[in-house]
């Protein structure tokens, strides 16, 4: 069902999104598809919208829209300030929303909780969280997606989302290994290096430009330029990549109790790349051998 939705705001009219809901995708089955052994049902139409982000076809409380999917939002489904207003929810509380350095940079509300489904599952009444962002309507993080494992295709416009185990091998792919979060378990963090310095790296498809430690940054003696810092060689799991303008964030407050800080935090920019895959219940990722 397609679905297009324009509310009038203060004299604003939003055109939220034309909405492909709960459909899977008509086209043919990419290659990792059946190497994965994903259903038809398994998979959906994505949208690569505003920042080079992934949307994800998300209803709240019966007003259908798409929303950024964020690997790096450990909140659930959040919505605008005006968006909030809009579909009339009610506040029943707050909470403190934190920057990657672990410093608060807002209070704001949590509705009282609404129907809401993801991709076409209904996930019932859930707690839908306020977002102080100007240009995003939302956001979408990967506790509510369902599933032990996604698969994340840009390129392809598709997101598979499955519950059956994975094959052990997959040709063309290589497992990596996660690093386990004990505070946020689904975040998606694994060991890569950046000019042979082994590090922690976290992807996370909520941030339109791959992010650098500042310190690190000066450690390695990076080139600085107007629009940012030159890795010349960011490496994970088999695939190294050139960046020509990392953004300098400090994300050691994303998890103070890791065994050691995460000090890059990989965007859509490399991540919309290639095809990878986060299995949650082994604890790996897996990712091409070659582009």
């Amino acid at each position: 069902m397609t679905v297009t939705i324009s509310r009038k705001v203060g004299g604003v009219v939003l055109a939220l999104a034309a909405v492909s809901y709960g459909c899977t995708s008509p086209s043919p089955k990419s290659g990792w598809v059946e190497a994965f052994g994903y259903a038809a049902a398994d998979i959906h139409l994505i949208d690569v919208g505003e920042f080079g982000f992934p949307y994800l076809p998300v209803s709240i409380g019966g007003t259908l829209t798409m929303l950024p999917f964020d690997t790096g939002n450990m909140v659930g489904v959040s919505v605008s300030s005006t968006l909030f207003d809009q579909m009339g929810l009610s506040a029943v509380g707050s909470y403190d929303r934190l920057n990657s350095a672990g410093e608060v940079v807002a209070r704001l509300r949590v509705a009282d909780a609404v129907d809401v489904s993801v991709l076409g599952r209904d996930l019932g009444p859930t707690s839908v969280y306020e977002l102080n962002h100007s240009s995003l309507l939302g956001l979408v993080g990967p506790t509510v997606i369902g599933g032990g494992h996604f698969t994340l295709d840009y390129r392809s416009g598709k997101i598979a989302v499955g519950t059956k185990g994975l094959p052990d091998t997959v040709p063309g792919f290589r497992q990596v290994p996660l690093v386990r979060s004990r505070r946020e378990p689904m975040l998606i963090v694994v060991r890569g290096t950046i000019d042979d310095r082994r590090l922690l790296l976290e992807l996370d498809t909520g941030k339109s430009r791959t992010v650098i430690n500042p310190a690190l940054a000066s450690e390695l003696a990076l080139s600085r330029g107007a629009q940012g810092v030159e890795i010349k060689s960011l490496q994970i799991g088999d695939l190294s990549f050139r960046v020509p303008s990392a953004k300098e964030v400090d994300q050691t407050g994303i998890d103070p109790v890791l065994p050691e800080p995460i000090l890059v935090g990989v965007g859509s920019d490399l991540l919309s790349r290639f095809v990878w895959t986060v299995d949650y219940e082994t604890g790996v990722l897996w990712m091409p051998v070659s582009l």
